[in-house]
């Protein structure tokens, strides 16, 4: 049997112990032959303990009063029972008398105290009440005012007002006056928190209410944005058609999308949190077991190491965290053309499935799972100089393709970039198709207009903090979200939860993928770390060569003007030096007819065909010129009689201007001919090929900045030099 001596007595089993106790004693003190008065005794001091304990906690008169006479009755019963017997009639029927009555009274006791206590709630209930329609009546009020007073709204009807659960501040439903919407007060939130006097942090927002003539306003007193908040602890798979969350709002609510049809597009400033929101979201994506997660990271693959390096911590249990990196361009162009074949052909290929679920889109599962291509940094392949490298451009142009094309077959793109500006994300569709947009933190107030457009009218002034930022979804207004954080720890419980729930990319996706994607992880070995805990083994792979590498540079997929310039070998003379460049000039003359009228400004025409016909090039190092002869450079233009420096490298800047047409060529560009047809030859200073041009009177200026040779010359000579 087990006691239970935590167990509370009620007013009827209380009496009847106490009744028992008592008997006991009694019985104890008269074997004992104790004299009575020890019994008065004890009662006594039972009472005094008793009474000072219900005046600590308070207990009612009542209360009190029935404590002392069940003490003086039981003092009182066990010394007569002590000084005769207590197994006599007479003492047992006095006993048992009093134990009725006392339990009696006891249930009559508790019955009333319940009812005191129910009255006491409920005043309380009503004080309070009383007390938050006071002061809802203050806030209604204090809104209304205010909103006549900032907004010239006069009649804003306050018809709700609810405390959020975090503590931090409330959320006001109101009915604006005849024909005034939410979108006419919103530019108004900065100075409704700034009238309200709201702590620093705290600001206002006004979002869509029940019906188009409804508004609400969330006012936040409290500032929730200061302290990070932990990626919540919970791994258990979830569908790419379920809510992401990747923060929490103001009000204490999740921030995030249903991401199985939103291309992403983060932007922030380095120190703003733009890769931990990365992470944030990739955390999410690897628990969905119907999504694989692929990632372009240019700068070493820096996105993915961190879940690369957990996997490979733990053993490379099951399938990695992530399904492909490229970190090179090369790798980038076979990555983003097999997701772009993975969606041609999912289109025809899973047409049957898609009418089966009566859905225009595809059914993704972990049989058919969805991919997701997260690019670390766009400017990598949107920006115009990225734009002049014909193997980003085509990344580029790929992904552009996937967002336009994709969505419907689950093959979509979370872009990552540093600014927000027209420079970074020089593609409109990237901007225009991306329906889920975050703004961290920026450098510029326009920065963030650019990004999610005037009418949000956002102030960086409402997420100040690291990790902060604005969150767009669809049409809905902008909102401040504070991101969750995650750390390497983190990383490496997601991976190990996710191990048994990360699908494989279906049969029909793998077959178009084609070799690129079977060989996807050769030449990764500097993704991972054989052994995180040891200190050489990092250092040998993260080493810098001693000497720099030879570049060689990709072979172009995209053929342009300028695609071989970078791959001149090297001239045995100097003469076939300047056959290499007449070569070159011809065909940058012939592409410059074919693709402009062919005008006087010959120069800007050749550094557009230079920078944007295809090819791309590193100028290399400058090295001393080789002693060699000056030869005749061409056939058909006579060699310069006059003015001719002795410097060997004038006539080959002769020859230059003398295939340059009519329309000239300019001093830069010459010396950009020098750096990629003659890498063997010092290029010649602008200063020195312009005093060349002009003291040779076989060259003339048909326009400013640019020679071109004599027999060209259609105007009259005498113009200035």
């Amino acid at each position: 049997m087990h006691a239970d001596w935590e167990a509370k007595h009620g007013p009827v089993l209380g009496p009847f112990n106490a009744a028992g106790a008592t008997l006991a004693a009694a019985w104890a003190g008269h074997v004992a032959h104790m004299p009575p008065l020890w019994a008065g005794a004890a009662a006594c001091a039972g009472l005094l303990g008793h009474t000072l304990a219900g005046v600590r906690h308070r207990v009612t008169g009542m209360s009190l009063a029935m404590r002392a006479a069940t003490w003086a009755g039981a003092g009182a019963w066990c010394s007569w029972a002590m000084a005769t017997t207590p197994w006599s009639e007479n003492a047992l029927g006095a006993l048992g008398a009093g134990t009725i009555g006392l339990a009696v009274a006891w249930t009559g006791e508790q019955r009333a105290l319940r009812k005191a206590e129910r009255a006491r709630q409920d005043q309380q209930a009503a004080e309070l009440t009383e007390a938050a329609q006071a002061l809802r009546s203050k806030l209604a009020a204090d809104w209304t005012n205010r909103f006549a007073r900032v907004c010239s709204a006069d009649g804003v009807t306050v018809i709700g007002i609810e405390q959020w659960d975090t503590g931090s501040g409330y959320t006001l439903e109101i009915v604006p006056p005849g024909g005034t919407t939410w979108r006419q007060l919103k530019p108004y939130e900065d100075r409704l928190a700034g009238d309200a006097r709201l702590p620093e942090g705290c600001g206002v927002e006004i979002t869509p209410g029940a019906d188009r003539g409804a508004a609400l306003v969330a006012v936040a007193t409290v500032n929730r944005l200061i302290d990070d908040v932990e990626y919540p602890a919970d791994f258990t798979p979830i569908s790419i058609n379920d809510f992401a969350a990747i923060g929490v709002h103001k009000d204490g609510a999740q921030a995030g999308a249903v991401m199985r049809q939103l291309t992403g597009l983060t932007v922030g400033q380095k120190g703003s949190g733009k890769t931990n929101l990365m992470n944030v979201k990739l955390t999410n994506q690897i628990r969905m077991a119907d999504n694989l997660t692929w990632v372009i990271d240019l700068n070493g693959g820096g996105l993915a190491l961190p879940w690369l390096h957990a996997w490979n911590k733990a053993g490379r249990p099951g399938r990695p965290p992530v399904d492909w990196v490229a970190d090179t361009p090369e790798k980038a162009l076979d990555m983003v053309q097999a997701l772009l074949r993975i969606a041609k052909a999912r289109k025809p290929g899973y047409k049957a499935l898609e009418i089966a679920a009566n859905d225009d889109k595809l059914p993704v599962s972990p049989k058919i799972p969805a991919i997701t291509l997260s690019n670390d940094e766009i400017a990598e392949l949107f920006s115009p100089k990225a734009r002049r490298d014909p193997i980003l451009r085509e990344v580029g142009d790929t992904i552009v393709q996937v967002v336009e094309l994709a969505r419907a077959v689950a093959c979509n793109v979370e872009n990552a970039a540093l600014r927000a500006t027209q420079d970074v994300i020089s593609q409109p569709q990237i901007l225009q198709q991306s329906a889920l947009k975050v703004g961290m933190a920026v450098a510029t107030e326009a920065e963030l207009n650019f990004l999610f457009g005037w009418t949000d009218r956002l102030s960086p002034e409402d997420a100040p903090y690291p990790g902060c930022g604005f969150i767009k979804v669809g049409s809905q207004p902008a909102r401040p979200f504070k991101a969750y954080r995650v750390t390497p720890q983190i990383i490496e419980k997601a991976v190990l939860a996710t191990v048994d729930s990360r699908p494989e990319l279906d049969a029909l996706s793998r077959k178009v993928a084609g070799e690129a994607y079977g060989q996807r992880w050769e030449n990764t070995d500097h993704l991972f770390f054989s052994d995180p805990n040891n200190l050489e083994d990092i250092l040998s792979q993260a080493a810098v060569p001693a000497t720099e590498p030879t570049i060689n540079l990709p072979k172009p997929t995209r053929r342009g003007v300028t695609d071989d310039w970078d791959t001149v070998a090297p001239s045995s003379s100097i003469a076939d030096a300047i056959a290499a460049a007449d070569a070159i000039r011809d065909r940058t003359r012939n592409a410059a007819h074919e693709a402009t009228s062919h005008d006087a400004d010959l120069e800007r025409q050749f550094r557009d065909i230079l920078e944007g016909g295809g090819g791309v090039w590193q100028p290399p190092a400058e090295l001393a010129p080789e002693p060699t002869k000056p030869g005749k450079p061409t056939d058909d233009v006579p060699m310069p009689t006059l003015g001719v420096s002795d410097d060997a490298r004038w006539p080959m800047v002769f020859s230059i201007v003398a295939k340059a047409g009519p329309g000239g060529i300019g001093p830069d560009a010459i010396r950009d001919i020098f750096r990629v047809a003659l890498p063997l030859v010092q290029v010649p200073s602008r200063s020195a090929i312009t005093d060349w041009l002009k003291a040779e009177p076989q060259v003339y200026k048909p326009a400013h900045g640019t020679y071109a040779h004599i027999q060209y010359r259609t105007d009259t000579p005498g113009d200035s030099r």
